[in-house]
C-alpha cells in the first residue's frame, strides 16, 4: 500500500491499514513534521458539524470579501480559478444540501473521540490530549440568538451543551474581559497540548512498525489498463504502487483531475500566532464566534488562529492577517501580552459543502481518495483513516458514505 501525502490524514490512513497488516510506504515532498497538520489550533472539534455553507451567508459575504483583514478574503488574482468552486459553494447553502452537509459531518464526527483515544492507548501518548471541553463566546445577545439554530442542530446530533450568562463565562475562563458576555459550553470537545508533537510521535510509531518513508514531490501518475502502476516524482523518477490512497490534503485535486476524478478542492489559507508569555490563564480551548478566530492554551503558549483566505498555492503569505488575530484577541483580553509570537500559514483543504472526500475512484480500480477535511483534518483523521482501511478490506464500516464520493458533484 502507497500512501500520499504524511499530513495528519495521510499518517491516520497508514496506520489503519497497517493495523489491518498490510504493508505501508508514505511518500511526500517534506517530513511529517513540517506540514499544515503540526501547526494547527489542535482540536478535536466533536461539536463542529455546521458547514460553512449556509442559508443567508451570502447576504455577509461582500462585507467579508472587501476587507482584507477580516474572517473571509479573497485574493482577487485568484477569482477566475475560483469560480467553479464557489458555484458549489452556493449550491450548498440550500437549506436541504445544508442540513444534509450537517447530517455527513455529524456522522464522522460522533466517532472522533473514540477513535483518538483508542491510537493514543495504542502509541502510549494519552498524556497529550486535554479533555477539558471547549467554550464558544458571544459579545452580543444579538449573535447569541442567531446562532440559537445552530446549538439546537449539535444537540439534536448528541452534542452536550450548556448556555452560559457572564457569570458563567468567568467561571470557566476568569480572565476574559468584559466583552465576553455570552457563550455556550461543551465537554465534547478536547485539544492536543502540541499537534506537532502528536504528528512526529505518529510517524515514529508507524516507523518502529517497519512503515516507510520515502521523499519525493509527485507531479503525475502512469497508468496501465484500470489502474496506477507509479508515481512519476522530479526528474522523471518512477515510484511503482500497487494500491494508492491520495492524501495530499490542498494539493490532492491536481492528482484526482489526472485519474479522471476533478473535484473542486481550494487551498483554504488559516493564520495563527503563538504567545509564549501570554500573561494569562486560559484553561479551555474557546472559539470566538462573532469575530470568527480560537483560541487554544498549548505547551508552547496561547495560540490565536483562524480566518480564511483564498487565494491558491502559490500566493505568498500575508502575515497581516496574524497580526489581526492578535488585535481581535486583546479585544476579549485586555491584559494579553502580545509580544514575541509565533506566525504561522498552513493551507487548509476545503470543499464547498464542508464534507471531506473519502472514497475509491471510481475510474481506476486501486486508487482511494482522503482528502478536503478544511478545519476538521485533524478531528477526522482518525475516523477518515478507519474508513478508508474499511473500504480496502471490503468491511460494512456502517456509515453510508455516498455523501463523501468523489463523484458527488456529477
Amino acid at each position: 500500500m502507497t500512501v500520499l501525502g504524511n499530513g495528519i490524514v495521510g499518517l491516520a490512513c497508514a496506520y489503519a491499514l497497517l493495523e489491518d497488516g498490510r504493508a505501508v510506504t508514505i511518500i511526500d515532498r517534506g517530513p511529517p513534521d513540517d506540514g499544515t497538520s503540526t501547526g494547527n489550533a489542535g482540536a478535536i472539534a466533536a461539536a463542529e458539524m455546521i458547514p460553512i455553507a449556509e442559508p443567508g451567508i451570502w447576504k455577509k459575504l461582500p462585507g467579508m470579501l472587501l476587507d482584507p483583514l477580516g474572517p473571509l478574503y479573497l485574493r482577487l488574482a485568484h477569482l477566475p480559478k475560483l469560480v467553479p468552486w464557489f458555484y458549489r459553494f452556493l449550491q450548498a447553502c440550500r437549506p436541504e444540501d445544508h442540513h444534509k452537509g450537517i447530517a455527513a459531518l455529524a456522522a464522522l464526527l460522533g466517532r472522533s473521540m473514540e477513535t483518538h483515544l483508542a491510537v493514543l492507548q495504542r502509541i502510549g501518548a494519552q498524556d497529550m490530549l486535554r479533555r477539558n471541553g471547549t467554550l464558544f463566546i458571544y459579545r452580543t445577545e444579538e449573535a447569541f440568538k442567531a446562532e440559537a439554530d445552530h446549538w439546537r442542530q449539535r444537540m439534536a446530533h448528541g452534542i452536550d451543551a450548556t448556555p452560559l450568562d457572564r457569570d458563567g463565562v468567568l467561571e470557566h475562563e476568569p480572565d476574559l474581559g468584559p466583552e465576553a458576555r455570552l457563550g455556550y459550553f461543551t465537554p465534547d470537545w478536547a485539544h492536543y497540548r502540541d499537534p506537532k508533537v502528536l504528528v512526529t510521535a505518529l510517524a515514529d510509531h508507524l516507523r518502529a512498525r517497519g512503515v516507510l518513508f520515502e521523499r519525493a514531490e509527485v507531479s503525475g501518475l502512469e497508468r496501465s489498463g484500470d489502474g496506477v502502476t507509479a508515481l512519476i516524482a522530479e526528474g522523471g523518477r518512477r515510484i511503482a504502487v500497487e494500491h494508492l490512497v491520495i492524501c495530499a490534503g490542498a494539493w490532492s485535486g491536481r492528482l484526482s483531475k489526472q485519474l479522471g476524478d476533478p473535484f473542486p478542492i481550494e487551498a483554504d489559507r488559516g493564520y495563527n500566532t503563538t504567545l509564549p508569555e501570554p500573561g494569562v490563564d486560559i484553561r479551555h480551548m474557546v472559539t470566538f464566534a462573532e469575530d470568527n478566530f480560537v483560541m487554544t492554551p498549548m505547551q508552547m503558549g496561547l495560540r490565536i488562529g483562524g480566518s480564511v483566505e483564498m487565494g491558491g498555492l502559490d500566493a505568498t503569505p500575508n502575515y497581516q492577517r496574524s497580526k489581526a488575530l492578535v488585535s481581535l484577541a486583546k479585544r476579549y483580553i485586555p491584559d494579553l501580552n502580545t509580544t514575541g509570537g509565533t506566525e504561522w500559514m498552513g493551507h487548509r483543504p476545503g470543499t464547498p459543502n464542508s464534507i471531506p472526500v473519502i472514497s475509491p475512484s471510481p475510474h481506476v480500480g486501486n486508487v482511494h481518495y482522503a482528502f478536503g477535511h478544511g478545519h476538521l483534518g485533524l478531528t477526522m483523521s482518525f475516523v477518515t483513516g478507519r474508513l478508508i482501511a474499511d473500504m480496502i478490506a471490503g468491511r460494512d464500516s456502517g456509515v453510508d458514505m455516498a455523501p463523501y464520493r468523489i463523484d458527488r458533484y456529477r
